[in-house]
């Protein structure tokens, strides 16, 4: 009955997708007529190239049962996670703060692994914008910390395999991050500057898996509407103590909107030389080439008659961005003694970016991006007066220099020079963590940093003056945390961590007072984080994580934009402001392969004391993040490799602007991911397909915040569909 439960399972989804209007009697996508208008002419494909391959194919393959041990990593396991994003190494449910780890399940199976959000939509206090546009990138949130970046993520630390990813002065991209070649990922939520300095409002922590033992290579080719083409190699190899894994992805988009077209290639690689025992190297690199990424604009709400329209102004400046960025590192670690170790770290990057804004005077801007860095980590464990202990310090050193350029615009073309200056940022920061066990239930985590900053610009455009300048920033940020343990397995927590941001270089450089320098009004953000909660497992089958906190900032960085320059934006402070939520997430095992899966998101985020020269804005609500947002997932995968999984995400509403005057109503998202792994020999075969958007839900994929002239809208896509197949061969 096996082969006949899978054909009954195959021909349930395809009288749904009937029944939803995706295919007709002939096996041919169709749409609402809402849908329809707003897909390019050249998108409609065969049913049998979407989703056939990923059914009846796997149908076909489904000769015998698989044992469950075969599609272990299929599958949601309820046990602690080892993560390293606190600097000490520990499970996740035994630290003092709010981190959730995502594996294979959540990151890779049936995805398209086109952007991070994907994946990171089932974490609590984590709000992401922006997957569409990929001239700005994606925008993610926590906690209100990266809500106010006018592209990219702000205030968040991104880390891959220990390395940072974000910039020195705290911006980073994941445009230059395969998401196939991750397999890991920790979020920590809340400020964490004790641990990782400048702009830690939170931390991303990703991780590569390990070369195989033997050798392998696997293949993924997916394709879907609006153009979506992607193909994956990925090879590695272990030989005696030296083992490599090398993953290179390439991407194309046509894009939901007009002018939104995208091309990228990625390649990733580690190599891993165990040297003895005690010593282990690895190298890291990584080099991504985007030459094709367009910008539709946003639009005004009233505008939105067709929504699949640029802005005119987007088109006509041809706005977009071109970039090129490479990044190598290497990661020296050494086991001083069995309960000592010393980690040293470097890496430098180059990233080389231009863009066309849609104005003329400055619209286009270039810059050579070189940054790098360094660091020791040192760990022990022991007895402190008779009680256990670990402790991690360290010390941190980075470097960034911005040779950044604006020119005209002139419908596109590249015009005369009208701003030159090369801009640094200098860091050195040194920490220390120690967590203490004071009894059996009872153990204590406390620590500090401290960074000093160095900014400095040189003006090379001297038509206007000299606006060269310098400044100096000092930060102290200390942590403490208290874990009680009820009974193994079931914890509470508390803690109080610290963060502060100063602004980026990007920040600085969008000076509305004059054509160069610094905007020397600009001061460092800092915040404190309140936070109690309490996560555990139960009984095997309850997972589940709450956390109750409360933020306190002074001098916020805000986002705006001018009249004279819509599109770029500017910022300026709040005198203060206020957040405090409620966190949830659950994770239950209903029955043997079928797992449900929630995550709810409560707050209030509101300025305190902020004046313009405009308003009072005192007591109005931030914008960018909806006060309640929420995901909830149904996964099955039985034993013999066939998944399916229902995932549905709501936003509630949101403003657009400081003043509140400007609103994204709330809506709902439902996508559905069906696929089948089989081994054949020494094949691994997964045909997988994808419905995004099941209910075609009218949203807005971008909201820019406090633009000019009410354009705020970037409208997402309605319904769309993707499938492909992953083959893999070795051990």
């Amino acid at each position: 009955m096996v082969n006949g439960q899978r054909l009954i399972i195959g021909g349930h989804f395809f009288n749904l997708l009937q029944r939803i209007d995706l295919v007709d009697e002939m096996g041919y996508i169709h749409r609402s007529h809402a849908t329809r208008s707003a897909v390019r002419d050249n998108t409609p494909m065969p049913l049998r190239i979407i989703v056939a391959i990923a059914f009846t194919f796997a149908v076909a393959l489904a000769q015998t049962e698989e044992t469950d041990s075969q599609q272990d990593t299929l599958r949601f396991h309820l046990r602690p996670v080892t993560v390293t994003a606190s600097r000490l190494e520990s499970a996740d449910i035994n630290l003092p703060a709010a981190v959730t780890a995502l594996g294979e399940s959540e990151i890779a199976i049936g995805q398209r692994q086109l952007v991070l959000n994907e994946s990171l939509a089932a974490v609590p206090g984590l709000y992401a914008l922006n997957a569409e546009n990929f001239a700005q990138d994606l925008r993610v949130a926590i906690r209100g910390f990266g809500s106010r970046a006018a592209f990219g993520i702000r205030g968040i630390k991104i880390l891959v395999d220990g390395v940072p990813e974000s910039t020195p002065d705290g911006q980073a991209h994941v445009d230059n991050i395969d998401i196939g070649f991750i397999s890991q990922a920790e979020v920590l939520r809340g400020p964490a500057s004790a641990l990782y300095g400048n702009a830690s409002g939170g931390v991303i922590a990703l991780s590569s898996p390990s070369p195989p033992p033997g050798w392998m290579a696997d293949v993924r080719i997916t394709g879907g509407d609006f153009g979506f083409r992607q193909q994956r190699l990925s090879a590695g190899q272990t030989v005696g103590p030296v083992s490599y894994l090398v993953t290179t992805s390439q991407n194309e988009s046509d894009g939901f909107r007009k002018h939104s077209e995208m091309k990228s290639s990625v390649i990733n690689g580690k190599v891993k030389w165990e040297v003895s025992p005690r010593f282990n190297l690895t190298f890291l690199a990584s080099r991504a080439d985007s030459p094709l990424a367009n910008d539709p604009g946003a639009l005004k709400r009233e505008a939105i008659t067709d929504r699949t329209a640029a802005r005119e102004r987007n088109v006509l400046f041809n706005a977009g961005e071109e970039l090129r960025q490479t990044r190598a590192g290497a990661v020296a670690e050494f086991a001083l003694s069995s309960h000592q170790t010393l980690t040293a770290r470097g890496y430098t990057s180059e990233r080389k970016f231009q863009n066309r804004l849609p104005f003329v005077s400055g619209g286009q801007v270039q810059f050579e991006r070189d940054f790098s860095g360094s660091g020791l980590l040192y760990t022990a464990s022991g007895q402190l007066l008779g009680r256990p202990f670990r402790l991690s310090t360290g010390v941190d050193l980075e470097n960034q220099s911005d040779d950044r350029s604006r020119f005209d615009n002139l419908d596109g073309i590249r015009g005369d020079e009208t701003f030159h200056q090369l801009e640094q940022f200098q860091s050195i920061g040194a920490f220390v963590e120690e967590e203490v066990k004071v009894t059996e239930s009872v153990t204590v985590t406390f620590g500090g940093r401290l960074d000093a900053i160095d900014i400095s610009v040189q003006d090379k455009f001297m038509d206007d003056g000299d606006d060269s300048g310098e400044s100096r920033f000092t930060a102290f940020s200390p942590l403490v945390g208290v874990v009680y343990t009820f009974k193994d397995g079931l914890n509470g927590y508390a803690n109080i961590a610290s963060s502060f941001e100063t602004p980026t270089l990007n920040e600085l450089s969008n000076n509305p007072e004059s054509a160069g320098g610094f905007n020397g009004e600009l001061n460092p953000q800092r915040a404190v984080n309140y936070e109690i909660g309490a996560k555990g497992i139960v009984n095997g089958r309850l997972r589940f994580d709450l956390a109750l906190f409360k933020i306190d900032l002074a001098d916020e960085l805000v986002p705006y934009e001018l009249e004279a320059s819509p599109g770029r934006t500017f910022y300026r402070n709040a005198g203060s402001s206020e957040r405090q939520g409620v966190e949830a997430a659950a994770t239950v095992l209903l029955g043997k392969g079928l797992t449900a899966s929630f995550s709810a998101t409560f707050s209030d985020f509101r300025y305190g004391d902020f004046e313009t020269a405009d308003a009072s804005l005192d007591g109005k609500v931030l914008p960018g993040i909806p006060a309640r947002f929420g995901y909830g997932e149904l996964a099955y995968v039985a034993p013999s490799g066939l998944y399916a999984k229902v995932q549905a995400r709501h936003s509630g509403d949101f403003y657009a602007d400081d003043a509140n005057e400007v609103e994204e109503p709330a809506y709902s998202v439902v996508d559905l991911r069906m696929g089948f792994r089989k081994q054949l020999g020494g094949w691994t075969v997964e045909p997988f397909a994808g419905v995004n958007n099941l209910l075609g839900a009218e949203y807005s994929a971008n909201v820019r915040l406090n633009a000019w002239g009410g354009r705020h809208f970037e409208p997402a896509p309605g319904r769309h569909i993707y499938g492909g197949v992953r083959m893999r061969v070795g051990k």
